[in-house]
C-alpha cells in the first residue's frame, strides 16, 4: 500500500476553532495553587498531619468517586507482522472498525496510537476516503504525550543541577535521578517533578517573606504584592526567571496528567495548547508536528464527530478501570497495562520459532489475561475505594522528600533570593553563557510563534503540507551552550600559533634571566595531553 501523494494537506477547518483559546470554567482551580499552598503549610509545621500531601492523593481527596461504570478492557488477537507500515495500519483500522460495528453498530471507532503510528494513520485518513475523519477518530496516545512532555522538561533542566539536587536530597540515587531527564520511568519522573514543584513553591514564598522583612521601615506603599514582586524579580534575576519557568513547566505537565485522571476534556485541550509551543522551542519536531495535528483534530471534533465530542466532554476520552477518584487513565496507558499482564508470565518467549504455537498464544493470550483479571477482581474480599497513594507511609515519604529538597536548595542558595545578573548552575555555581539566558527569556515566545505559524500555514490556509520538515531552533541550554565550531585544520593552526607564542615568550625571558628548561617542562603547557587527546577530544585508538 502506498500514499498517492507524500506531501499531504490536512482537510480544511474553520480558522476560528484553531485560533481561539480554550476557555475553562473556574480556570483558577486548575493552577494547583491550592495544593501548593497546602504543602507549604504542612512543611511549615515540620510535622505531617493526617492529610494527603502528595499531588495525586490530595486531588483524590478533593474529588468524589467516579460515576462511570468500570470499563471492560481486552485485546484483539495480535498480528505477527511489523506494525510500522501503511498496509498494517490500514488493515488494523479495518479490523477495529469491523469489531466496533459488530459490538455497537452506532458507535464511531476511536483508535489511540503512539506518535510514529499516529503519523501513518493520519496520512491514511487524509488520502483514503474509507478511513476519513468522519468515519474514524484517531488519537495520539495520552501516555506517549505525557512521556514526551517530561522528556521536554528534562531537556530544559539538564545541566542546571536539578538531578544532583534530587540525588543529594535523597529523592533518588544518582543513576535514577539522571534517568528523570529522559523519563525512562514515567511514574518516578512524575513524582520527582511533583516534589520539585512543591519545593520551588516553598522556596519562592520563603524568598518573598525575606523580602517583606527587608522592606520593614521603608516608606508605606513601597511593599510589592507577591505577583508584582515576582514580575520585578524575573526582570532582575536570571536565576529567578529560570526556576520560575521550571515550576511553570512542571505544573503544565501535571495539568495534562490531571486531565486524564479527572476525565476533563476541556482541561486536556488546554494542557495541549500550553504544551505544544514548548515542543517547538525545545526541538521535538515529531511531537511538535503531530501533537499539533492531534490538537487540530480535538478542536474540530465538535464538527467532524459531534456524537464522539459529546461523549469526550462527558469523560469518555479516557479509560475508567475502577470507581476510585482521580484514577482514570489514557487509552494507550490501559493498553500498556494489559500488555504487561499478557507478557508478565513468560509472554511469547520460546514460541517464536513455532508458528502454530505462537498463533495459539496470540489468540488465547488476551482472553486468558481477561479471565485472570476478572477472577482476581471477584475473589477480593473488599473493594478498595481510596487512591493507592492515600497511605501514611507514602505521604510520610513525600513529606520527607519535599523537606530535604527545600533544605538542600537552601544549602546551595535559594535561587529565588538571588539578585545577581548572571545565570548560574545551582550545584556548581558555574556562570552560564549569555546565549542560554537569551533562550530562557525567549523560548516560550519562539515556540508560540512557530505553533501559530504551523496552524495558519498547514491547517487554516493550507499553503504547506503537514509533512514538510520543521526547522530546528538549536537554542543554547545549560547542557548544550552555544559553541562556535571550527574546523580541525584551523584548530591545528591555532595550536601551532599558541606553541610559537609560548616559545617566543620563553626565549625572550631567557635573554634577561637564566631559564631552566628541565624545570619548565615539569609543568603542563597545554590544556590537554597531546598523547591522549586531539584538540580536546579523546583519541579513539
Amino acid at each position: 500500500m502506498a500514499i498517492p501523494n507524500r506531501d499531504l494537506n490536512a482537510p480544511p477547518v474553520p480558522a476560528l476553532l484553531l485560533t481561539s483559546s480554550t476557555s475553562l470554567l473556574c480556570a483558577s482551580s486548575f493552577d494547583e495553587k491550592d495544593w501548593l499552598k497546602m504543602t507549604q503549610e504542612l512543611v511549615a509545621k515540620e510535622k505531617l498531619d493526617a492529610k494527603d500531601m502528595s499531588w495525586a492523593a490530595y486531588r483524590a481527596s478533593q474529588g468524589s468517586l467516579t460515576s462511570y461504570e468500570p470499563a471492560i478492557i481486552t485485546l484483539l488477537p495480535m498480528f505477527v507482522e511489523n506494525a510500522h507500515s501503511l498496509a498494517m495500519i490500514a488493515h488494523s483500522m479495518r479490523v477495529i472498525k469491523a469489531a466496533v460495528q459488530h459490538v455497537n453498530p452506532e458507535q464511531t471507532p476511536v483508535i489511540a496510537l503512539d506518535q510514529p503510528l499516529f503519523a501513518l494513520a493520519k496520512q491514511i485518513q487524509w488520502a483514503i476516503p474509507e478511513f476519513s475523519e468522519q468515519n474514524i477518530v484517531v488519537m495520539l496516545g495520552g501516555l506517549q504525550i505525557e512521556i514526551a512532555s517530561f522528556k521536554m522538561l528534562g531537556k530544559w533542566v539538564a545541566g542546571s543541577g536539578w538531578s544532583d539536587v534530587m540525588c543529594n536530597a535523597g529523592v533518588a540515587t544518582q543513576g535514577i535521578a539522571d534517568s528523570f531527564l529522559t523519563a525512562s520511568h514515567v511514574t518516578r519522573t512524575r513524582r520527582a517533578h511533583q516534589v520539585t514543584a512543591a519545593s520551588l513553591h516553598i522556596l519562592m514564598n520563603t524568598a518573598y517573606e525575606a523580602y517583606k522583612v527587608n522592606q520593614q521601615g521603608e516608606e508605606q506603599g513601597s511593599l510589592l504584592s507577591l505577583e508584582h514582586w515576582k514580575e520585578a524579580m524575573k526582570k532582575k534575576s536570571p536565576n529567578f526567571l529560570y526556576w520560575d519557568f521550571v515550576l511553570k513547566l512542571e505544573l503544565i505537565c501535571l495539568r495534562l496528567v490531571r486531565s486524564f485522571r479527572e476525565a476533563n476534556f476541556p482541561l486536556y485541550i488546554n494542557a495541549l495548547q500550553e504544551l505544544i509551543p514548548w515542543m517547538f522551542a525545545m526541538d521535538h519536531p515529531n511531537y511538535a508536528r503531530w501533537l499539533s495535528v492531534h490538537y487540530r483534530d480535538m478542536r474540530v471534533l465538535s464538527q467532524t464527530q459531534p456524537d464522539v465530542f459529546k461523549h469526550f466532554n462527558d469523560g469518555s476520552f479516557v479509560v475508567h478501570k475502577t470507581i476510585r477518584a482521580f484514577f482514570s487513565i489514557a487509552l494507550d496507558h490501559a493498553h500498556e497495562q494489559i500488555n504487561v499482564i499478557i507478557k508478565g508470565e513468560g509472554g511469547a518467549v520460546g514460541l517464536t520459532e513455532n508458528p502454530a504455537a505462537l498463533r495459539r498464544w496470540m489468540v488465547a493470550g488476551p482472553e486468558l489475561a481477561r479471565m485472570v483479571q476478572e477472577f482476581e477482581e471477584t475473589s477480593s474480599q473488599t473493594e478498595e475505594h481510596s487512591h493507592h497513594e492515600q497511605k501514611s507511609a507514602v505521604q510520610l515519604t513525600f513529606f520527607k522528600d519535599v523537606v530535604n529538597t527545600v533544605s538542600y536548595f537552601e544549602q546551595l542558595g535559594n535561587p529565588f533570593q538571588d539578585e545577581g545578573d548572571s545565570l548560574m548552575a545551582v550545584h556548581t555555581k558555574d556562570i552560564i553563557d549569555d546565549a542560554v539566558l537569551h533562550t530562557i527569556q525567549n523560548a516560550r515566545e519562539i515556540g508560540e510563534k512557530q505553533f501559530q505559524l504551523i496552524v495558519k500555514e498547514r491547517f487554516v490556509y493550507r499553503t504547506k503540507p503537514v509533512t514538510e520538515p520543521l526547522k530546528k531552533n538549536n537554542l543554547p541550554t545549560f547542557n548544550n551552550p552555544c559553541k562556535k565550531m571550527i574546523s580541525k585544520d584551523k584548530a591545528r593552526v591555532q595550536v601551532l600559533k599558541e606553541d610559537c607564542s609560548l616559545f617566543s615568550r620563553l626565549y625572550i625571558a631567557s635573554q634577561t634571566r637564566d631559564g631552566n628548561l628541565e624545570e619548565f617542562f615539569e609543568y603542563e603547557d597545554q590544556p590537554w595531553p597531546p598523547s591522549l587527546s586531539e584538540l580536546g577530544q579523546l583519541r579513539g585508538g
